[in-house]
């Protein structure tokens, strides 16, 4: 549902400014937990659910467009990698808190705990909230941004998808060598008790490849500075794909937990390298719209391409892994950029 209203809603609020569509956005955010905390039936739960996917639809590319353009206010738009890695990072490490938190608090699965969880997460939110108020709108949004309506900016972002042939391109592998990262923390644990795995390590490899997504984030950047555009690129699109065939081989439990590790930490290392190449094609007046458009084709994909690895995964996990790094592999040679 939330990705359907994605890109009706997105555009609209692009012409009120970067700041305050995550305004809007964190405010349904806390609406649609509220909600939750006092819904009893179904049309409650389904009401949280539109209001947070608004809020999620508010929120496409704007966090992305505000980083970029107060970057390029200043001249320093080539350390929008690094800007991303480290917003990407913090993000991640926060989850990784939230989760452990969140466990301790619904440990005893009662109702009444779950209930304190959601609340807390509201007030959580809330605070975001508040300080989204204290965000600047840089200059040239400001500047770029006026007297332009929703469907203009949406046809011109549409334009410059289809006349710009090397942003056209970039968006090609983006979209190409997506990692399936939710499908893969699905398959990951049948996966290992098919290898024999201990089951401890179902939970602490996760932990170890959480803590190496959040170093994978952070320092892209340098991985770019040592290797450039071209050899960053190559690398960081197709090393899931690798990883993913090895995940398929029969390998020890050992060396299968140490694959899954580097797999999952390695798929960090894409959205930095790739946000910092992308924006460097789009105006800012339109770069929210632009980055909103992106991001509804990825959900796309990805959701039609979750309905084919669910189904090869039925028949055989291998083959799904097979197929999954087969898919990356391929995107990342296929449409590389030289």
């Amino acid at each position: 549902m939330a990705r359907c209203l994605w890109p009706r809603s997105r555009p609209v609020s692009w012409p009120i400014g970067s700041k305050r569509s995550i305004n809007i956005a964190l405010a349904l955010q806390v609406l649609g937990e509220v909600v939750y905390i006092f819904a009893d039936g179904y049309w409650p739960f389904a009401l949280a659910a539109v209001i947070g996917g608004l809020g999620f639809a508010f929120s496409s590319g704007c966090v992305e467009a505000l980083v970029y353009d107060s970057l390029k206010t200043i001249g320093h738009e080539n350390e929008m990698s690094k800007a991303m890695g480290f917003i990407n990072s913090a993000q991640r490490l926060a989850n990784l808190l939230a989760f452990a938190a969140g466990g301790l608090l619904v440990i005893n699965l009662t109702q009444e705990r779950f209930v304190l969880a959601i609340a807390i997460t509201a007030c959580a939110v809330a605070v975001g909230w508040l300080i989204s108020f204290t965000l600047g709108e840089p200059q040239i949004e400001l500047e770029q941004g006026d007297g332009e309506s929703s469907l203009k900016l949406l046809v011109d972002g549409i334009r410059t998808l289809r006349s710009n042939r090397p942003f056209r391109r970039l968006v090609v592998l983006a979209l190409a060598t997506i990692p399936f990262s939710d499908y893969l923390l699905n398959l990951y644990q049948p996966r290992f008790v098919d290898a024999g795995v201990p089951s401890v390590w179902l939970g602490w490899a996760l932990a170890l490849a959480s803590g190496i997504s959040i170093l994978g984030a952070r320092y892209a950047y340098w991985l770019e500075a040592r290797l450039g555009t071209k050899g960053s690129l190559l690398l960081v699109t197709s090393l899931p794909g690798v990883l993913y065939l090895a995940m398929a081989m029969a390998l020890p439990p050992t060396l299968l937990v140490l694959v899954f590790c580097v797999l999952y930490g390695s798929m960090t290392l894409k959205d930095p390298i790739f946000s910092g190449h992308l924006n460097k094609h789009i105006e800012s007046r339109n770069r929210a719209t632009v980055l909103s458009l992106i991001s509804m084709f990825s959900g796309i994909y990805v959701a039609l391409m979750g309905l084919l690895i669910g189904r090869i995964g039925d028949f055989s996990l291998t083959y799904a892994f097979v197929f999954m790094g087969i898919v990356v592999l391929m995107g990342s040679l296929l449409f590389r950029v030289d």
